[in-house]
């Protein structure tokens, strides 16, 4: 049961974990419970250990998102004038008895 609201945030940090705004809670929480072993690059790791280039634990700046770097790659916003693709259904001929 946490004793005071710093606690409790914790707790939810742990839960949300995934969430770049939770790392230093998440952080806190296991140095305090004891399990520095879940801060590393292991499968099993909840966080990853911050770099010294500024970038959290995700690799990335924490006032961008990672959709925002990413753009839009591959697909053009343009609409095309090709025909649509048609569906398997309509490809195969029904059987006739």
């Amino acid at each position: 049961m946490p004793t005071n609201p710093h606690e409790k945030a914790m707790q939810r940090a742990l839960i949300q974990y995934r969430n770049p705004k939770n790392y230093d809670l998440v952080v806190e929480a296991l140095k305090i419970a004891g399990r520095t072993d879940l801060i590393g690059y292991d499968k099993r790791c909840l966080v990853r250990p911050r770099g010294g280039n500024g970038g959290n634990a995700y690799g990335q700046k924490a006032e961008s998102g990672f959709h925002e770097s990413r753009g839009s790659q591959g697909r053009s916003q343009k609409p095309s004038k090709e025909k649509p693709k048609k569906t398997i259904r309509n490809l195969h001929k029904r059987k006739t008895k």
